[in-house]
């Protein structure tokens, strides 16, 4: 008899012990269904800022590959003129001013940096993350060849230009900007010294330099362009 309630007993905790482990493992998988709920909608939200930073970046990356292939088509044009393929003109007064510009891409990178964070770039499936940190390590490159290329204006160009042919600042500069500071200028126009350009191996060696470089950067802002079309196809495949 007391064998029996000892046997009873000894069932009944057991059963007690297995309800309360399976109480408890449902409780965690609960907590671990919550949990990857939370992650899932926290990456969705931060994928979507990252779409949006990627649709900004892009039209900023339009407009840099763009000023590029008219840099390109001005130095061009003015080692056309240099080289006595066609006459000196004008024109070559515009060229050398749009060609010291300096132009620099700025990604918006809120939503990169907020998943990185997060440590949420592990979690993205493997053809979107390898999408995501290529696009980044991309414009790391880009951004060098920009330091280049800029430094290479600062230091070179620009004051080669602005003290060997001052000439270019004149009304009848075509660049809109110089026509327009200089539009109530009373004085004469002169041309720049026909003998003079045309001999400049520094001046030419600068231009055919900066040619190298636009080329280089619009490829650049191109391949950023297709990678970030690529991020933003596999974001919204899997909306």
């Amino acid at each position: 008899m007391s064998e029996n309630k000892t046997g009873k007993y000894l069932k009944y905790a057991i059963g007690e012990i297995i309800l309360v482990v399976i109480g408890i493992l449902i409780a965690l998988q609960i907590n671990n269904w919550n949990e990857s709920n939370k992650i899932d909608k926290s990456i969705a939200s931060h994928l979507e800022i990252l779409r949006q930073n990627l649709i900004e970046d892009q039209t900023q990356l339009q407009s840099l590959k763009e000023n590029m292939t008219e840099n390109i088509k001005c130095a061009d044009s003015s080692m056309a003129q240099i080289k006595t393929l066609v006459p000196l003109n004008n024109s070559m007064k515009k060229y050398l001013i749009l060609l010291v510009r300096e132009f620099q891409f700025s990604p918006n990178t809120n939503g990169i940096e907020t998943m990185t964070q997060s440590n949420e770039i592990p979690a993205l499936d493997t053809e979107l993350r390898t999408a995501v940190l290529n696009y980044y390590a991309l414009i790391e490159r880009t951004e060098e060849r920009e330091l280049i290329s800029n430094t290479q204006i600062q230091t070179k160009l620009e004051p080669y230009i602005n003290g060997e042919y001052a000439v270019i600042f004149q009304k009848d500069n075509e660049f809109e900007f110089m026509s327009s500071f200089y539009k109530d200028d009373p004085r004469p126009t002169s041309s720049i010294d026909e003998d003079k350009i045309l001999n400049d191996k520094t001046l030419e060696s600068l231009l055919v330099s900066r040619y190298y470089q636009c080329i280089a950067l619009e490829d650049f802002y191109s391949e950023l362009i297709e990678s970030s079309d690529k991020i933003l196809s596999i974001i919204n495949s899997e909306e």
